[in-house]
């Protein structure tokens, strides 16, 4: 069925479903149709059996369409199995409803499938070039393509562990790639220096989060992890920059990349170390640069599935076109 909701959302959407086919139901195997009162009530019921197969059709595309027509036609031909009419406009008119089940269950549904298919290349798109984008950064500031890519995969296993909602585990996602973006405004320069920055070239880099954070804000989809781009630099004791937020004044999402980018740098640069080691390094600076609930997580996590992460893009990287062959 549909996608685009969590499992907790079709659920919900199921049961208003079923509710909405039990109420007609009910009222229309209940209510005679004499006097003429009650017959027109019955029209009404009648026409109320459009709904399900149209709001199935809108969540769950045509699969869902189809299975709500189906058991809305069975109620519907039990019902009038039972209560025939001997009229036979009265019954031209219910052959022809059940026809219209079908019709207007199936055709929208196909529409909606259809309309999500093409959300979805959209979405992917939009995503590829996002790649293609930190990519660059990545290349341009750590001669590997893959690191944001890395941190992102890192940071939604946090985020899953931790116990994220899906839908906000989407936005967590997009922050954690998207954390380097304000580098862009960095010169080439300072990207190329061996030696440590001067006070006023350290200044210039720490406006990064900020700035990136204003690139980000005004795209619709991406003023969630706008949020998380700005405090990606925040340590847990408030010594980060560039607001000094401290604890949970720092937003989950950048709580969970911190540990996450943490990993990353301690397994894949400088020593190359094991994720026991970097798991434990991490832990001796919980509570001061990492929150402490988020570390706790890190730790239950077992290395191998960090070190899957790890292998898929190292495997990427030997594919032509990927990686330093870019």
């Amino acid at each position: 069925m549909g996608k685009g909701f969590s499992a907790k959302g079709k659920r919900a959407r199921i049961a208003v479903l079923v509710l909405s086919i039990a109420l007609v139901s009910l009222f229309h195997f209940l209510i005679p149709t004499e006097p003429h009162t009650y017959h027109k009530v019955h029209i009404v019921l009648r026409k109320l059996y459009f709904l399900p197969p149209v709001m199935a059709a809108a969540w769950f595309g045509l699969r869902g369409a189809a299975i709500t027509t189906i058991i809305v036609s069975i109620v519907f031909i039990i019902h009038a199995f039972l209560d025939w009419p001997g009229n036979y406009m009265e019954q031209a008119n219910q052959l022809g409803e059940l026809v219209s089940f079908w019709v207007v269950g199936l055709v929208p549904g196909y529409l909606f499938d259809r309309q999500r298919l093409l959300m979805e290349s959209l979405a992917k798109a939009h995503e590829e070039t996002l790649f293609a984008l930190v990519s660059s950064l990545d290349m341009r500031g750590k001669n590997t393509p893959f690191h944001s890519q890395r941190v992102r995969d890192y940071t939604l296993v946090l985020a899953e562990r931790y116990g994220v909602p899906e839908g906000e585990r989407r936005a967590i996602g997009l922050g954690a790639l998207l954390h380097d973006v304000g580098k862009i405004s960095i010169p080439d320069y300072m990207f190329l220096k061996h030696a440590g920055y001067s006070p006023e070239e350290l200044k210039v880099f720490r406006t990064h989060p900020e700035k990136g954070y204003k690139l980000l804000r005004r795209i619709g989809f991406l003023q969630d992890a706008a949020e998380i781009v700005y405090a990606h630099q925040e340590r847990f004791d408030g010594t980060g920059y560039p607001r000094g937020l401290k604890g949970r004044d720092i937003p989950l999402g950048a709580r969970l990349f911190a540990v996450a980018e943490a990993l990353d740098e301690l397994t894949f640069y400088h020593a190359a170390l094991s994720f026991e080691k970097a798991g434990e390094i991490i832990q001796a600076r919980s509570g001061t640069h990492f929150d402490p609930a988020v570390v706790e997580v890190l730790v239950k996590v077992h290395p191998a599935e960090w070190e899957a992460i790890r292998k898929s893009y190292a495997d990427l990287s030997e594919i032509p076109g990927n990686g330093r062959d870019v």
